[in-house]
C-alpha cells in the first residue's frame, strides 16, 4: 500500500513556512525585546498556557462521542469549563504582578553580601558629575558631522575619566559613515580637559543595520541581554565594551553576568567569559566589566534577605535605595591595586520615611563579589538626601537653591557620592548652575555630625582640585579652605 504524498498546495505551504523561519532568524535582532519577554519570565506565562491547555483537553473529552446513542444526541461543552480561562487570566495578572518580587527574592538567597567590621579606607572619587561631563564635552567637540554618545566613567591608569563615542550625526551618515573614535575627559579635574582619540570603530551604536552595535552582538548571542556599551583606550586603540546578562532558574530566573563582548575598530568581536575578562589587565582596569546596572539590582534585592513576608508587612532591617539625581547610585570608586580596587558603592536607608543611612554597599567591579557594611545600632549616620539638605541649608556667598520667598534657584546640588575618610562615611557632592556647565563648588558633608565640614572653590581656586584630593586622602583641610 503507496503512503500519502504531499499535494503540491501543502509542499508549497511548507517551503512558505520554512522561508518564514529562516526570514526570522535572519532579522533576529529585530524581535529580541518581544522573545526575550518569554525567556526571562517564564513564570508569567507558562501556568497560564498549562491551564489552557489543560481546559483544551477536557473540552474535547467533554464533547467526544462515545456511543451511538451520543452520535445522535449534539452535545453541548460543560459550562464549568469557562473556570480554565477565568484561572488562565487570574494566573497571568498575579504572576505579572509578583513576578519582580520573586526575581527580586532569588537574587536575595542567591547573592553572598559579605559583612565588613569597618569601611575601607581613601578611595579615588570622581570630581565632575555626570550632567557637567556632558555639557563640557559637548561643548568642546567641534564636529558638525558627529555627535557624542554614550558617557561612561572608566577607570584609568592616569584616574577616572568620563568617555563618550563619537557618532555620525543625520540619516545618511548613520547608514553610510563608520564612528570615528571616541572622547576622553579628566574626571578629577573640573576645569574641561577633553582629549580626542580617533580610531575608527566599524561597528558601533548609532550605526544602522548590519553596522549596528546591537545587530551584530545579537547575532553573536540572542537570548542575552546587553548592558551599557563602553568606550576604552586600550595598547590596540580604542574598543568598546559591553557586559552582557544571562539568566538562571526554571520557572524564576535572574540575571547574572554572561560574559562580556569587545568590539575592535575592524569590526572583530570577541565574546569572552567573566572569569576570562577579568584576567584581562586592559578589562579588568577599567572597572566596567561587572556592570553597574547588575549591581545595582544585586544590592536593591538586599531588602529581600528577611523573605518576601518580611519586605511587605514586617519590614525589619529592611534597606531601600534611593536617588538624588539623574545620574543614579552606584558610583564608581578606585580603591587601588593595594586596596580591594574599583568598587560600585551605593548608600542605603531604612525604609520608611527615615534618612538616615543604614546600609553601604561595596561590589566589585571586575568579579561582582558583594560587600556590605552596616551602620551599628545606636550610631547615626545621615544617608544621602539629609547630606543634600545639609548643604542647601548653609548661605554660601554668590550661591543661591531656590529657597525662601524670591529665591532665583540658580544652583543645584547633586550627586552627593560616599566617600570614606579615614574610614568614616562623608559625602561629596558638587554644587552646578542650573545650566550645569561647571562645577562650582566642592563640598563634603559629615555624614555622622550632618555638617558641612569643606568647601572648595573650585570656580576661584585653581588649586581647588588639589586640596580636596589631599582632604579625601589625609583628612586634613589644606590652609584656606573653607
Amino acid at each position: 500500500m503507496r503512503r500519502p504524498s504531499l499535494t503540491p498546495p501543502r509542499v508549497g505551504l511548507l517551503a512558505l513556512a520554512l522561508l518564514g523561519l529562516v526570514g526570522l532568524w535572519l532579522v533576529r535582532p529585530l524581535w529580541h525585546g518581544f522573545a526575550l519577554l518569554f525567556w526571562t519570565s517564564p513564570v508569567v506565562w507558562l501556568p497560564p498556557v498549562l491551564v489552557l491547555l489543560a481546559g483544551g483537553v477536557a473540552l474535547r473529552r467533554s464533547t467526544q462521542w462515545r456511543t451511538l446513542e451520543e452520535l445522535q444526541t449534539p452535545r453541548r461543552p460543560d459550562a464549568r469549563l469557562i473556570a480554565f480561562p477565568i484561572t488562565a487570566f487570574f494566573l497571568l495578572v498575579a504572576a505579572s504582578a509578583f513576578n519582580s518580587t520573586l526575581v527580586q527574592r532569588s537574587l536575595a538567597k542567591n547573592t553572598t553580601f559579605e559583612a565588613i567590621p569597618q569601611l575601607p579606607g581613601g578611595g579615588q572619587v570622581r570630581l565632575v558629575p555626570r550632567e557637567v561631563a556632558e555639557q563640557n564635552a559637548s561643548s568642546a567637540f567641534n564636529s558638525s558631522t558627529e555627535t557624542l554618545t554614550d558617557f561612561r566613567i572608566v577607570n584609568t591608569a592616569d584616574g577616572l575619566k568620563w568617555t563618550a563615542l563619537r557618532t555620525p550625526q543625520g540619516l545618511f551618515r548613520t547608514f553610510s559613515k563608520k564612528s570615528q573614535g571616541l572622547v576622553v575627559l579628566d574626571a578629577e579635574q573640573t576645569a574641561r580637559s577633553l582629549t580626542q582619540v580617533d580610531r575608527e570603530l566599524s561597528v558601533a551604536p548609532g550605526l544602522q543595520v548590519t553596522d549596528n552595535l546591537r545587530w551584530r552582538l545579537l547575532k553573536r548571542r540572542f537570548f542575552v541581554e546587553l548592558q551599557d556599551p563602553v568606550g576604552i583606550q586600550t595598547s590596540d586603540g580604542a574598543k568598546i565594551m559591553v557586559p552582557y546578562l544571562e539568566r538562571k532558574g526554571l520557572l524564576v530566573r535572574r540575571p547574572v553576568l554572561g560574559g562580556v563582548f569587545v568590539v575592535s575598530g575592524d569590526g572583530s568581536i570577541e565574546d569572552l567569559e567573566p572569569g576570562e575578562a577579568a584576567r584581562r589587565p586592559e578589562l579588568a582596569s577599567t572597572g566596567r566589566i561587572y556592570p553597574d546596572t547588575l549591581a545595582r539590582v544585586e544590592q536593591d534585592s538586599y531588602a529581600y534577605k528577611g523573605g518576601i513576608f518580611n519586605k511587605i508587612f514586617v519590614h525589619e532591617d529592611q534597606t531601600q535605595i534611593t536617588d538624588t539625581a539623574l545620574n543614579r547610585q552606584p558610583y564608581l570608586i578606585d580603591f587601588g591595586e593595594k586596596g580591594i580596587g574599583t568598587q560600585w558603592v551605593t548608600v542605603a536607608e531604612p525604609y520608611g520615611r527615615a534618612f538616615a543611612a543604614s546600609a553601604i554597599f561595596l561590589t566589585d567591579a571586575v568579579t561582582g563579589k558583594q560587600r556590605v557594611w552596616r551602620v551599628p545600632p545606636g550610631r547615626s549616620l545621615s544617608g544621602n538626601r539629609r547630606a543634600l539638605e545639609a548643604v542647601r541649608a548653609v548661605s554660601i556667598p554668590g550661591i543661591d537653591f531656590g529657597q525662601g520667598v524670591g529665591g532665583t534657584g540658580n544652583f543645584r546640588v547633586v550627586e552627593p557620592r560616599p566617600v570614606f575618610v579615614n574610614n568614616r562615611l562623608v559625602y561629596l557632592a558638587s554644587i552646578i548652575p542650573i545650566s550645569a556647565n561647571a562645577v562650582s563648588k566642592t563640598v563634603v558633608v559629615d555624614a555622622e555630625t550632618n555638617k558641612l565640614v569643606a568647601r572648595f572653590d573650585n570656580d576661584t581656586d585653581p588649586n581647588a582640585e588639589a586640596k580636596t584630593q589631599r582632604y579625601l586622602a589625609t583628612g586634613e583641610l589644606p590652609d584656606g579652605t573653607q
